[in-house]
């Protein structure tokens, strides 16, 4: 990876390097549903930072606001 590209995918300790906030803090919030839904990919969990952005301009809503709007759009199809 250059330092031109930036990750797609991003692991607990660059999304709280992102948020500001610990490693830890980034499993906490997960565990309690303030985060978008991770992406396990083999035994690891990254965060798609498109999502991220999406749910930072959004107002960090928890996890279920968040989808909800994507799952309407689904039901629609």
């Amino acid at each position: 990876m250059t330092k031109a590209t930036k990750p797609q995918l991003l692991n607990a300790k660059e999304l709280g390097a992102m948020l500001h906030v610990s490693q830890r803090h980034v499993w906490r919030m997960k565990a309690a549903g303030k985060l978008p839904r991770p992406v396990k990919v083999g035994e690891c969990m990254r965060w798609s930072q498109s999502d991220i952005e999406a749910w930072i301009e959004m107002g960090t809503p928890s996890q279920k606001q968040f989808e909800a709007p994507m799952a309407a759009q689904k039901k629609k199809k």
